[in-house]
């Protein structure tokens, strides 16, 4: 009877002993605190994770503040437990980026996420990126979240940078919306610097313009 007694506890020792095996291989992902975020500039968010799936990969859904839906940038990796990752740069009126990293496994089904994380935008934040994130900010991939994301600006960010989304159905596409603002701007300048050229330092240059145009970063109703 004694050793019988002996034997199940030393059995519910290892069972328990599994167990808390088990729940310490779970993914698990953190998202690190930035130290702030700059107005018209990009800041570089660090994630940390552990018991990553192998073939998965990461994201960190962003926006600006409680302001709609989250989108999401894909995180870089940077070695064992560890990525970067650049959102696009805030525009002058968000005031806080809120933000929260996932780890999801070869299927694209999320194992792990963190907690929530909302960083100020202050005049005084420096940013430093390195040479690699600085690149990676001028060629974003923005994922959507909402069918409404579709077709228009990052709401609380600029256009800077983006130049491909992956809609709610999960389709990769050209960022149309911000390509449209990037080609406008060079074409206007394409017009003026002629213009004022001819116009000579002392001259004045008079531009009609018929109509005006739609602005791609408005509601779908009023365009």
């Amino acid at each position: 009877m004694r050793a019988s007694r002996t034997s199940l506890a030393v059995l519910a020792l290892l069972l328990g002993s599994l167990s808390v095996a088990r729940a310490s291989a779970q993914p698990a992902v953190n998202a690190e605190a930035a130290p702030c975020f700059r107005s018209t500039e990009n800041q570089v968010v660090h994630v940390t994770a552990v018991n990553e799936p192998a073939g998965g990969s990461g994201r960190l859904y962003f926006r600006w503040k409680e302001h709609e839906n989250f989108y999401w940038v894909e995180l870089e990796h940077d070695g064992t437990g560890r990525y970067w990752v650049v959102p696009p740069k805030p525009e002058k009126r968000n005031e806080e980026v809120w933000y929260y990293a996932t780890l999801n496994d070869g299927a694209g089904k999320e194992v792990a996420r963190s907690a929530m994380r909302k960083i100020k935008v202050t005049a005084d934040c420096k940013p430093e990126l390195t040479p690699q994130q600085i690149g990676a900010a001028q060629n974003l991939t923005i994922g959507e979240t909402s069918k409404n994301q579709e077709k228009a600006s990052v709401t609380g960010f600029l256009c800077d940078g983006v130049v491909t989304r992956v809609g709610f159905d999960n389709v990769k596409r050209a960022d149309e919306t911000c390509r449209a603002c990037v080609v406008a701007l060079w074409t206007l300048k394409d017009v003026l610097v002629p213009l004022l050229s001819a116009g000579g330092v002392g001259g004045v240059t008079t531009i009609v313009v018929d109509q005006p145009p739609s602005s791609p970063s408005g509601p779908p109703g009023e365009r």
